[in-house]
């Protein structure tokens, strides 16, 4: 599993970035790919306010780092940690250009009407700490964070928040922290640390193995967690294959291809699925391997695209039987 955390303090190694770190070093630890986005170090372009995006589903500012990069992470994470000291009651002004840009996903969500097929499955936590002990004092924060997980399509359940943390390092000496946070990875990481990783593979990884991925995640998320890619990676997904996809209530926007070694954040799936007609060789020595005999359609034939998810339906339930809970375990 990915845990992204979005690292919205400007000072380095404050408070607010010895907490995010302490969570992230125990998720790895327990098995999860971590990543963390130095919000004022990311020079994200603020958000215009143009309008654009509810118009287009897509953000007019196309070249940034969030365009190319951040948009992308949120859609790949299974748990994004938001951390911000409390400014003015509300978060701090790095994390807050972030989450304005945010409003393209937003606009793709309830303009579009498009789900990420994580939707069902990723979660949101906040992290903040503040100087002064006021009863209302994290009440901007935690609306901030509630309507940024929204539009990002995670749930958002958890909080830790402190009062009194005011110089650096304050937060190290904090009593019961260590024991918080082991109590939060026990809820949110640990649960999903274990499902199966099934990769899907095809030549471009463009059009059938996102096209898998994607309906298997959305329909087995809790028991499956589903990566795609190519053995010689298309440089973006097929337009009408994402066109197809919206018709049915799917985002896969702002995904790209990766090669086979890069997927699943570099970890080792326990299936790959080969879904290609023309070989059924093991990409990944030592994986089991099933084969999809999928057909090469035309990326620009909407009927034959179709036709394409139709036999990926057919034979998701299939596959579900054949992973095994990780409850049932024994």
């Amino acid at each position: 599993m990915f845990v992204l955390g979005l690292q919205g303090s400007p000072r380095k190694n404050g408070n607010t970035d010895i907490m995010l770190q302490a969570f992230m070093d125990k998720a790895a630890a327990v098995g999860a790919v971590t990543h963390t986005v130095q919000a004022a170090k990311a020079g994200i372009i603020p958000c215009k306010g143009c309008g654009y995006c509810e118009k287009s589903g897509k953000c007019a500012i196309g070249d940034d780092p969030m365009a190319t990069e951040i948009f992308g992470l949120l859609r790949q994470a299974d748990v994004v940690v938001a951390a911000s000291p409390v400014y003015f009651y509300g978060v701090s002004a790095q994390l807050k250009v972030l989450i304005d840009r945010c409003q393209t996903l937003w606009a793709r969500k309830y303009v579009f009407n498009l789900k990420d097929p994580l939707a069902a499955t990723r979660q949101g936590i906040l992290f903040s700490v503040a100087a002064s002990r006021g009863r209302q004092l994290f009440e901007g924060v935690n609306l901030t964070a509630k309507y940024f997980f929204d539009a990002i399509d995670a749930r958002f359940e958890h909080a830790l928040t402190y009062r009194g943390i005011e110089a650096k390092g304050d937060i190290s000496g904090r009593k019961g922290m260590d024991k918080d946070l082991d109590t939060l990875i026990e809820k949110t990481i640990l649960p999903m640390a274990d499902r199966k990783k099934v990769l899907f593979i095809s030549r471009e990884g463009s059009l059938r193995a996102p096209l898998a991925a994607a309906m298997v995640q959305q329909r087995h998320g809790n028991r499956i967690c589903t990566a795609f890619a190519g053995t010689h990676p298309a440089p973006n997904l097929s337009s009408t294959m994402l066109m197809a996809m919206q018709t049915r209530g799917m985002d896969l926007f702002y995904r790209r291809p990766p090669p086979p070694d890069q997927a699943l954040h570099g970890t080792l799936p326990d299936l790959v699925i080969v879904v290609d007609n023309r070989t059924s060789n093991g990409p990944i020595p030592g994986v089991k391997t099933l084969h999809w005999p999928l057909p090469v359609v035309p990326a620009d034939d909407e009927n034959a695209v179709n036709r394409l998810i139709r036999d990926i339906e057919a034979r998701i339930d299939s596959l579900a039987g054949t992973i095994e809970k990780p409850k049932d375990k024994k």
